[in-house]
């Protein structure tokens, strides 16, 4: 026979089992709300290294596309025309939203010259050397270990360059695709003759940065002048 319980026993039985069948039920519920937020987890970061490789795919594809079409021209992309000339912008538009802004390391060493639209407050002296300027004869090097870039500009079929040295700077308080430009020093040197010094000199400048890896860099000048470089060697197996 079993014992009787007193009224409040029995509740506290009561109450009790209830409290043990609770935890029975929400234990799997909360073992399956865990999953599924693990599974939205991986799925998320799934999704975020699918999209990061479709982004470099489509970077890689507008990359070629914009070296092969600056380079079908001959005179620095000033011979496009209208239709060409919103591709390329279209496709640095591409790139540039891949967010590889300046960095010392990339930068360094030599850069080609392959694409340059001046806007009309270029320099007078940049619109000029252009005229006598050639795909491969114009260069901005950069040398990060004394923050300087040196724009030299082979002119008269290489009889004649051009040089001015640009100091920069990171600026800390702007975009990081930004640095600060101060020409220091010019010369223009003709045949054997020593190199004369010009009297052009400029502060306050800067260069944004709009793409950069190790093959291929673009940048807008303070002016509003529009600037593709290649590093000499892949320049040098494109134009075979």
């Amino acid at each position: 026979r079993l014992p009787m319980l007193s009224p409040a026993s029995a509740a506290f039985v009561f109450v009790l089992g209830l409290s043990t069948c609770s935890a029975f039920v929400s234990t799997p519920l909360a073992f399956s709300a865990r999953a599924i937020s693990l599974r939205k987890a991986s799925l998320s970061a799934a999704s975020s290294r699918w999209t990061a490789q479709l982004g470099a795919v489509r970077a890689q594809s507008a990359k070629s596309e914009l070296i092969d079409l600056v380079l079908s021209t001959s005179r620095f992309g000033t011979d496009l025309g209208e239709d060409g000339a919103q591709r390329v912008e279209a496709l640095i538009a591409s790139l540039e939203g891949q967010s590889k802004g300046f960095d010392r390391a990339t930068a360094d060493g030599e850069w080609a010259l392959i694409y340059e639209i001046n806007a009309e407050g270029s320099p007078t002296l940049q619109k000029f050397s252009q005229n006598f300027e050639s795909v491969g004869g114009s260069f901005a090097n950069f040398d990060v270990s004394k923050n300087e870039f040196y724009n030299i500009a082979k002119l008269f079929g290489g009889n004649g360059e051009l040089q001015a040295t640009v100091e920069f700077g990171e600026v800390s308080n702007a975009d990081s695709s930004r640095i600060s430009c101060d020409i220091v020093d010019a010369s223009l040197q003709l045949g054997p003759l020593p190199p004369l010094p010009l009297p052009l000199r400029a502060k306050g400048g800067w260069l944004d940065f709009l793409y950069l890896d190790q093959d291929l860099r673009i940048t807008r000048g303070n002016r509003g002048g529009l600037f593709i470089h290649l590093r000499p060697d892949l320049l040098r197996e494109k134009m075979q």
